[in-house]
């Protein structure tokens, strides 16, 4: 009987019961976008990473310091016996770093020389085009990115100097055999790509190696000498902290919204307790405990929430839907900044479970904030409710 006494108010209320229903819709569309749109672009980065410098794992020389590139140069080990088979058969990619300058039309310009097999399979990075023709000129591949700082373009000959394993200072041509997009930022910016054995003997070091990317995760499990293996926790360590850093700020947007939707709520159901206080008197006389007054008007905002659910989804499918199909287009620039999964559009991926979750949240506050003002019933008696007395 309340629930139907409940929705019958809610749906004699109005335009103010639309006008509460539009505004919790308008919050819970918001809400579910930007749930998506975090989801969506962790999830891409995280792809995007794997698939282009991590694969299923990494084994790093135990002198390399991705974030001082004074070491570089003195970073590559020898392979291990015991990961030669490993390395053959393909489930092992080395590959070399080496810092170095190159010279783009006349033009000087560090890069980082990274020598990768021109046979390997575990990246998406399409290397069969390193191999080497027999020619002095040695091909290359960069990245869109690279290819707009150094302005160099497919067919492009450039000179590169390098210091081999001696310290004496070694120069190359090299020819841009093709300008891919990879959208892993640290694989792209000012990263020159070239077949492994090239890059060993323009460096002088057979068998060095900087670190492993791994095709198969067993190799993880293991101790190598000079190698040590990189777990995503310590691989993703920074991408993780600007994540913390975003979700401080989701959840103060996601506390505004529900604020402001709340205060819709509530000065709804303060009117109503003050506007109804007869129709109060009567439902007590009748034998209504206060509890099950205090209850029915908890019931009448819940149905507001219920109503704003289906309207928003109704009303935001739209958009869901052109998120999901053509992706949130990033702004131009922002790929310069070098953040994980801003080198491509985000296609929405709607996570059924969060988005429960926040409707769980917000039904939680929605009951709270619609039983707040009823706390006075249990102060009023049914004669003073009759008679329009009501503090």
């Amino acid at each position: 009987m309340i629930l139907r006494l409940a929705f019958r108010n809610i749906v004699g209320n109005g335009y103010r019961s639309l006008i509460n229903v539009l505004i919790l819709a308008i919050v819970l569309i918001i809400m579910v976008w930007m749930q998506a749109m975090y989801h969506s672009w962790t999830r891409l980065a995280l792809i995007q990473q794997t698939d282009w410098e991590y694969g299923k794992g990494l084994l790093r020389s135990k002198l390399y310091d991705p974030y001082d590139s004074y070491t570089w140069e003195d970073s590559a080990v020898r392979e291990p016996e015991q990961l030669k088979s490993a390395i053959q058969g393909g489930d092992l990619v080395p590959i070399l770093i080496s810092p170095a300058s190159i010279y783009p039309k006349g033009r000087m310009m560090p890069a980082v020389l990274r020598g990768i097999p021109h046979d390997q399979d575990v990246l998406r990075l399409p290397v069969s085009g390193l191999k080497a023709q027999g020619k002095d000129i040695i091909p290359v591949l960069i990245g869109q990115n690279m290819a707009q700082s150094s302005r160099l373009e497919k067919g492009d000959i450039f000179s590169i100097r390098i210091k081999d394993s001696s310290g004496v200072f070694n120069a190359l041509d090299a020819e841009v055999s093709d300008v891919i997009h990879i959208p892993a930022a640290s694989a792209d910016m000012s990263s020159v790509w070239l077949d492994l054995e090239a890059l060993r003997e323009v460096k002088a070091s057979e068998s060095l190696v900087t670190y492993f990317v791994m095709g198969d995760a067993r190799y993880a499990d293991h101790e190598y000498e000079n190698f040590r293996h990189i777990p995503k926790s310590e691989y993703f360590a920074d991408f993780y902290e600007m994540l913390a850093t975003e979700r401080v700020q989701q959840a103060i947007t996601y506390a505004l919204l529900i604020f402001l939707a709340m205060i819709a709520v509530f000065d709804t159901q303060a009117l109503a307790v003050f506007k109804r206080r007869k129709e109060i008197g009567t439902l007590a006389s009748l034998g209504l405990t206060k509890g099950k007054i205090s209850l029915l008007f908890t019931l009448e905002g819940i149905h507001y929430l219920l109503f704003a659910a289906i309207a928003g989804a109704i009303l935001g499918f739209p958009l869901f839907w052109y998120f999901a199909q053509y992706g949130f287009q990033i702004p131009k620039g922002y790929e310069d900044f070098g953040i994980q999964g801003f080198t491509e559009p985000i296609y929405f991926v709607y996570p059924m479970g969060e988005i429960i979750g926040l409707f769980l949240l917000v039904l939680c506050f929605t009951a709270l904030f619609s039983w707040l003002p009823t706390r006075k019933i249990t102060k009023l008696s049914p004669v003073d409710a009759l008679r329009g007395k009501v503090d």
